[in-house]
């Protein structure tokens, strides 16, 4: 190609490129994407996709033969560890449980969901407890789900977990989930509440 061609296609690529730019920046998303809230949300380039902060209150009702509820109870306790030296805080104990979510922190308040998980107690010096659930999420303005992880230490009024992902309006969360203590009652059946303050990052 001579230089006098080269020349001429690098005019017309200087009138073209201005015209296909704009074409292309004025394109509607590909189906897939309008289909995919989330992944449109991110193609416009928004800094959120989901809600920012997120509150929820978590009642737990452990099960006790002692008093044989099983027809209002969302927790049980695994068998205790097989160990032979004293364990004054039950290393190693595990608890599973289905607990109700609602929107307040009565247990009465409106139900938004249900929190399916387990903690087991991890430590031979204290009471601390690792906990890895996930709040489903269906009633409300926001619907899906939230995964959560951490330890929590009995003793802290204020405890800190960690979001570790996320779906539906949730999809990709990550962030902080601030744990306190609301209500607890240890008389037979054991009861508490717990709330979660969770600031979201997508």
């Amino acid at each position: 190609m001579t230089a006098s061609a080269v020349a001429a296609v690098i005019c017309i690529m200087a009138v073209l490129l201005p015209t296909y730019s704009a074409a292309a920046a004025a394109a509607p998303a590909p189906a897939a994407y309008r289909d995919d809230p989330y992944r449109a949300c991110k193609q416009r380039a928004a800094t959120l996709c989901g809600p920012s902060a997120f509150t929820f209150y978590l009642h737990n009702t452990v099960y006790n033969p002692a008093v044989d509820n099983k027809d209002y109870f969302n927790s049980v306790y695994g068998l205790s560890p097989n160990v032979t030296w004293p364990n004054p805080y039950s290393f190693g104990t595990t608890s599973t449980f289905e607990d109700p979510i609602t929107e307040g922190p009565a247990n009465t308040s409106q139900q938004i969901g249900v929190a399916q998980g387990l903690w087991q107690l991890d430590s031979k010096v204290g009471y601390t407890l690792f906990h890895i659930f996930t709040a489903n999420i269906t009633e409300g303005d926001y619907k899906g789900t939230i995964s959560i992880l951490g330890q929590i230490r009995e003793a802290d009024p204020v405890r800190y977990l960690t979001v570790v992902g996320g779906t539906g309006d949730f999809l990709g969360a990550r962030g902080l989930a601030t744990n306190r203590l609301v209500t607890i009652d240890h008389t037979a059946p054991a009861t508490w509440t717990l709330s979660f303050d969770l600031d979201l990052y997508y």
